[in-house]
């Protein structure tokens, strides 16, 4: 996971404030009288079949959160012992190396891009691991990296000790540079109305957004304070602001409002429209663990930062400050979604899915110890425990496919190709044959 990820999540945990969600008696709860529950018993957990791995291998830990699996060709691809390896998927056979090679930050068809640890951005054949070109980077690159994304076809490296740069994929030849940029906890959003837009950590807590000439990198605009980006929709940037809480001192009541959302042109980078949600007395306690913009509309997991709850809600899009959003409370903490048009809930060591547009629930039983993570990804249901144990499941009937203990502290991202599954984790990659779940 990237380090802004992290930032933007410590930033959404300290910046919103609340009591428990027994206050919010304005809140309307998710209509249940249709629910049809589909439960699994306890005992299904010693039925559930232990997988042994297909293979695994040791990883450098890095970017176990990424969202496309660093497969292409048949191969995967991870850093392991200073070096940038390419496995066969299904045996995890080493087909071949680069010394001094990290994670590929760009994976295609043809080629892997990385960064070496000096700084150099290096593209290779991602069939064979042949050197195509290797172009230096810009700036001293410090201990905490450099990184590079693909745009609009232009691959854009971004240092965090400061500044980034643009290069042609094909050939490596450099199209512009920034040097003056910080991109301290870095991030490319995107190219939307054509301009590039980028950020970067102020301080961290405040973001800071800037938007340049992708045929230049000259900077047109910069936008700072505690924003997380959140989508781009009918020409905007959209975005969850949350309040400057740096400067409270004391007892006092902060007064506020559970969710506010601001509009940005890219263009500018001014903010053409704000949306308030749930005005609340008091927002100093309150955290945020996740926010979505879907259809029309809006998701956001909140609660008391001591008491460790997220509570998920729904409001549309544009309606009244104070008119009642949909909680879906009962059904226990927030962990994930809304995925697949679902989003999963835990009771203690219970997991419970429930689908968004009609809220059928399905109740995946209990297990040895509390979920930690979920992931949906087709009719998968994939749920990491506390103990280090991941769970395969059927999304519509509960039904546990298999398990394997990964005896990992951290998993994080898991990616089905091919019918194998991969599993991040930071003790390395594993790969296993399930049931098909696509």
């Amino acid at each position: 996971m990237k380090k802004t990820a992290y930032i933007l999540n410590a930033l959404l945990a300290a910046a919103l404030l609340t009591t428990s969600d027994g206050l919010y008696g304005h809140i309307a709860a998710a209509d249940t009288a249709n629910e049809n529950i589909s439960s699994v018993s306890n005992a299904a957990d010693s039925a559930t079949p232990v997988l042994k791995p297909l293979w695994k291998a040791k990883t450098n830990e890095t970017r176990l959160y990424d969202k496309q699996a660093p497969v292409s060709n048949g191969l995967v691809y991870y850093a392991a012992s200073g070096k940038l390896m390419a496995a066969d998927l299904a045996t995890g056979r080493v087909k071949w190396s680069i010394p001094g090679g990290q994670y590929p930050e760009v994976i295609t068809n043809n080629s892997v891009f990385y960064i070496t640890g000096r700084g150099y951005l290096v593209r290779a054949d991602a069939r064979n691991g042949k050197v195509i070109w290797k172009m230096k980077g810009i700036n001293t690159i410090s201990e905490v990296g450099a990184h590079a994304a693909l745009v609009r076809g232009t691959l854009i490296y971004f240092n965090e000790n400061g500044g980034l740069a643009a290069y042609n994929p094909s050939n490596g030849k450099k199209k512009w540079e920034n040097t003056a940029l910080p991109m301290y906890a870095g991030s490319v959003i995107g190219q939307y109305d054509g301009v590039l837009i980028v950020s970067s950590s102020v301080d961290n807590y405040q973001t800071q957004f800037f938007g340049l000439d992708p045929a230049s990198g000259k900077k047109l605009w910069r936008t700072a304070g505690v924003y997380s980006f959140l989508a781009y929709r009918n020409g905007q940037l959209m975005m969850r602001r949350q309040p400057d809480l740096s400067t409270v001192t004391g007892g006092v009541a902060v007064p506020g409002y559970l969710v506010t959302l601001v509009q940005l042109s890219p263009r500018t980078g001014k903010i053409t429209r704000t949306e308030n949600y749930s005005p609340l007395h008091d927002i100093r306690r309150l955290g945020n663990s996740h926010t979505a913009i879907v259809g029309p509309y809006l998701y956001t997991a909140d609660g008391n930062l001591d008491k460790n709850e997220a509570f998920l809600r729904r409001y549309t899009l544009g309606q009244d400050s104070n008119a009642k959003p949909v909680s879906y409370e009962q059904y226990g903490k927030w962990l994930a979604g809304p995925e697949n048009g679902a989003a999963f809930f835990s009771q203690g060591t219970k997991l419970i899915g429930v689908k968004l547009s009609n809220l059928i629930t399905v109740s995946y039983g209990s297990f040895p110890s509390p979920v930690a993570r979920v992931q949906a990804i087709g009719r998968g249901v994939f749920a990491s425990l506390d103990n280090g144990d991941f769970y395969w499941i059927e999304a519509e009937t509960g039904k546990r496919f298999g398990r394997i203990a990964t005896n990992a502290a951290e998993i994080g991202s898991a990616y089905t190709v091919n019918s194998i599954l991969l599993i991040q984790t930071n003790a390395g990659l594993i790969a296993a044959l399930p049931k098909s779940l696509k």
